[in-house]
């Protein structure tokens, strides 16, 4: 099994991704990235400091994730990094490797999605979402699945982004379009054979066994039947960076967190 995550250059996702890493690797689980190519590479030199801050807190804690690289328009970055997880298929990946989607501001405690059924995709929290929509995180199938049912046999993700967003045109293009990676999950998996798994407690817009960063009462409900935080934002600001840390500590008792500490403090210095 492989998460797919993505992220662009905003601290307020960027400062996660060691983190979320380390989360999906305790279960036993590699990470895919996907990352804007022209911030790390282009004229925004001041990313290149925090992109390899990251590349080394991965690389010093033996983290196991594959960083992918994108280009995107300014405007469309967010978008393109929202997609991409879609077309992580396209990757040299084996036809029965399992890939499932996530976020990255997303931390895992459980395997979402335990009892894989291969023939089929598997949507969790199916209505958490309006309709019309998938959540992408989180939704899995095998590669084979993600190629046949996105058409990406013989395409790069590169070429799939484009296709899809490249002549798409709007005011506003981050807030009127920031639905479409889950509107084309729905769009695509909605006419096959799924299986879709519910979510929502019924009361409101919380997920069961989910940590929600808008609960003001999280640290009161800790419990080892959740699966996942949805992590507070920005992640290094102290009062939110203390109740992840809290959390972390609950769930993994007896390993050693000091790495996220030195992390964070290191990450702060660089804003």
């Amino acid at each position: 099994m492989k998460a797919i995550i993505s992220s662009t250059f905003d601290d307020k996702y960027l400062f996660f991704i060691p983190i979320c890493v380390w989360a999906w690797n305790k279960l036993d689980v590699d990470v895919i990235c996907f990352l804007p190519y022209s911030d790390y590479m282009g004229s925004e030199a001041k990313n290149q400091v925090p992109a390899q801050l990251i590349r080394d807190t991965i690389q010093k804690n033996n983290l196991r994730c594959e960083l992918h690289y994108f280009n995107a328009p300014e405007n469309k970055k967010a978008t393109y990094s929202q997609c991409s997880r879609l077309y992580a298929a396209c990757l040299d990946l084996s036809e029965d490797e399992y890939l499932i989607s996530s976020d990255v501001d997303m931390c895992l405690f459980k395997l979402p999605i335990s009892d894989i059924i291969w023939d089929k995709f598997q949507i969790l929290g199916s209505d958490l979402v309006p309709k019309g929509q998938y959540p992408v995180c989180y939704c899995g199938a095998t590669v084979k699945l993600w190629r046949d049912t996105f058409n990406l046999n013989g395409k790069t993700y590169q070429q799939c982004l484009d296709n899809l967003l490249a002549g798409d045109n709007c005011e506003d293009y981050r807030a009127n379009r920031w639905s479409v990676d889950q509107e084309q999950l729905y769009l695509n998996v909605s006419k096959t054979d799924r299986f879709e798994l519910p979510r929502s407690n019924g009361q409101n817009q919380f997920a069961t066994k989910r940590y929600d960063r808008d609960d003001a009462y999280l640290l009161e409900r800790l419990s080892p039947d959740t699966i996942d935080i949805h992590m507070t934002r920005p992640g290094y600001e102290e009062n939110n960076f203390d109740v992840i840390m809290q959390v972390l500590k609950y769930h993994y008792p007896n390993d050693d967190l000091q790495w996220m500490v030195d992390y964070c403090e290191q990450y702060k210095k660089l804003l």
